[in-house]
This record gives structure tokens, sequence and C-alpha cells, in this order.
């Protein structure tokens, strides 16, 4: 079920942070990208349009099932984070949407560091929700950090989404050094079935107990209701880019 909902509400990236990915690595086209914790391939097809040569990896067969389903000529692999089935030095690129915070930092970038060639880049970004002080955005948090235990996204900054790069761990395990990082705003204008379903796939939501998780989802329901009457939402949002480069 979490697939399906990922799948059918999740939003894409603004393009402009595909502008500003290129500005830092140079022409997506023709670059082979590895695009760990793929999905159902969201940002994977933005990275095709630009031309990158594109294999997908996740841990999830449904998520993969899903993104072939979209793109039947996707180059999908079933595969851990940590132990990528990838010749060391082979990828111009590694990129995370919306999934570098599920890995082990440490492990994580050593192996990054490994398929990458030297000169390469790893790249994360994250959609996130950003209107803050607004009284019903305020209320929303309020019954997300009351109710669910995995909710951390609150009060995150962009620096908070990095490594820690001062951290002799990931620097010995990773041999990166950051190269960008920026925050693109947009706005998101989405239905409230659609915002209720993007919010259904959050492991903070389905992490719940069944019962629970319908009462939050409800008093979550009610407070965009009374925000957005005609069932419109027009939401800001933020998505930060953060870029590292392997020494040559």
């Amino acid at each position: 079920m979490a697939a399906s909902e990922y799948d059918t509400a999740r939003p894409s990236y603004p393009e402009a942070v595909f502008d500003e990915l290129e500005a830092r690595t140079g022409p997506l086209a023709g670059r082979l990208v590895l695009d760990w914790g793929a999905g159902t391939g969201i940002s994977a097809r933005q990275l095709a349009s630009r031309g990158a040569r594109v294999v997908l990896l996740d841990i999830g067969e449904e998520m993969l099932r899903r993104a072939r389903a979209r793109d039947p000529r996707a180059a999908c692999v079933l595969a851990h984070g940590s132990h990528m089935p990838a010749r060391p030095g082979s990828a111009d690129l590694t990129t995370f949407g919306q999934s570098f915070h599920w890995f082990e930092r440490p492990a994580a970038m050593a192996e990054i560091a490994r398929v990458l060639r030297p000169g390469g880049f790893w790249a994360a970004w994250w959609n996130r929700p950003q209107a803050r002080g607004a009284d019903w955005f305020e209320r929303y948090q309020d019954v997300l950090l009351a109710h669910c235990p995995g909710y951390t996204w609150r009060d995150k900054e962009d620096a908070d989404l990095a490594p820690d790069w001062s951290d002799p761990a990931v620097r010995q395990a990773g041999h990166l050094e950051p190269a960008g990082l920026v925050a693109v705003r947009w706005t998101r204008q989405v239905t409230a079935a659609q915002w209720t379903t993007d919010e259904r796939s959050k492991s903070y939501i389905i992490s719940l107990e069944p019962g629970l998780r319908e009462d939050v989802l409800g008093q979550l329901a009610a407070i965009v209701r009374g925000q957005f009457p005609d069932g419109q939402l027009v939401v800001p949002y933020i998505t930060t880019l953060l870029v590292a480069r392997k020494a040559d």
C-alpha cells in the first residue's frame, strides 16, 4: 500500500534543483548515475530527462516494480545501500532523492567513495513544506509531534541534512569534500486528497498502530479543511540540495 500511495501522491522536484546540480557537476547528459533509495523513480525520471544514464537502486521490490511500470526501460536493481553491485570507480554521480537520511553515514559514504570515479559527485536533496509561522501549519506540526515518535522534521535546517564533514569517520570513509548547499524555494499546488495520500506514505505515519494512524490523519485532514475549504492547497516548499565531490 505504501508504494502505491508514494507513487500516486509524492511530488517531483523543481527543475531548478537539477539546474543547480548541473551547475556544480557539469551536464548530466551521458553521465552514469546511481540513484540510491530510488523508490518509484521520481528523481530518476527527472535525471533521465536530462540525458543521464540512470540505474535505480532500492531495497523495496514493490517500489521498483512501480518505477518499471512508469518507465519500462528503467534499469532497476534490488540492492542495499551498503553493498552496491557496481564496479569501483564506475559512477559519475550518486544521487539520493528524499532518501539519504535512511543510510548509515560512515558505511554509506565508504560505499559511495568506492563506486564513484575520481572527481565524481554525491548529491542528495529533500522536499519539505516550509510554512513556518502560519497558524494552520504550526497546528499541523503539533499533531505530528504529539503522536508520531518518528517525526523529526519540524525544526530541521538545511545544514542538519548534511553529513558531519568534520567527523573523522565520515571523512575517512568517504574521501569526499562538500561542493555546495543550495535551497530552492517553490510553491506546491495540490488537492487535499493528494496531500493526505502523500501523508499516508510517510514512514512516521506508516509506523503508527492502525487505529491511531486513522485518528491522526483525521486530525490533520480537519486542519487542512479549515485552512483550505475548497480542497486546493497552496503551500510554500523548500528543496535542499547538497553536493560533495570525490577527490581526484
